[in-house]
């Protein structure tokens, strides 16, 4: 009886320990990702130009479950102040999970460096929280890429419609798709947009998630300026998958 009584107690000891250790690995997870960033370099999505503006792009980096988190530097459409934006957004929903942007109405000079350090608390647990990890390896790629031996394209349609107004014609809706020989195709997005001003639109390339089989699609649009020309370049980030949800013709 008294070797019974024994086992029990140390049964119990061991359970205890596990569940202890369990409680302590979820705490772990949670607290163990602390990650420190640096202001990320520039991603060209446009060719050398000279007629147009463009948004500045800042890919900061990926996380293992899909998030990508980016800096935008706005064109400045002589509003005469610096600004800047931090996004960070889901590229298996395609929605913004937390961004932020100066604010319009500030009127003082600001500096690039100036609102990354002001702000650097509120980005760095922002983006720990969503478990971005920054790297400095980013690429974009053509929208037709081999990935893990199989080949990929993708591509755009938009559809337009005549704006009577301004005798121009506005792009009134496009569809992102992407395609396999192996796999076969699927949509990634539609959109539709109203008194966008968009004139044209065209994918500048694809960034491959190194932790999933996952790609953020850059999208650059070419939109009217405020108060005419030069007009401004502007980019748009859509994900999806490389294995799941393609159908074949």
């Amino acid at each position: 009886m008294q070797k019974f009584f024994y086992f029990i107690a140390v049964f119990l000891l061991i359970l205890s320990g596990c569940k202890t250790n369990e409680k302590n690995k979820d705490n772990i997870d949670v607290e163990e990702f602390s990650q420190d960033y640096f202001f990320p370099e520039e991603m060209a999505y446009y060719s050398n130009i000279t007629e147009s503006l463009p948004d500045k792009f800042y890919p900061i980096g990926w996380s293992k479950d899909g998030n990508f988190a980016y800096i935008i530097e706005p064109a400045d459409e002589a509003l005469g102040n610096y600004m800047m934006g931090l996004v960070i957004m889901s590229t298996i929903s395609n929605e913004v999970l937390w961004d932020w942007y100066t604010q319009p109405e500030v009127t003082e000079d600001l500096y690039r460096e100036e609102v990354w350090q002001k702000n650097y608390k509120k980005f760095k647990e922002q983006l720990n929280k969503y478990k971005i990890i920054q790297r400095r390896d980013m690429k974009l790629v053509e929208p037709y890429f081999n990935y893990k031996d199989k080949d990929y394209v993708v591509w755009l349609e938009t559809k337009k419609i005549k704006d009577h107004d301004m005798g121009v014609e506005l792009v009134g809706s496009s569809t992102l798709y992407i395609k396999s020989p192996d796999l076969g195709q699927k949509k990634i997005i539609e959109k539709k947009y109203e008194d966008s001003m968009i004139l044209n639109q065209q994918i500048s390339g694809c960034i491959i998630s190194p932790y999933e089989d996952r790609i953020a699609v850059v999208v650059k649009s070419e939109r009217m300026g405020y108060e005419g020309p030069p007009n401004i370049l502007e980019f748009q980030i859509f994900g999806t998958n490389l294995t799941t949800s393609f159908k074949k013709d």
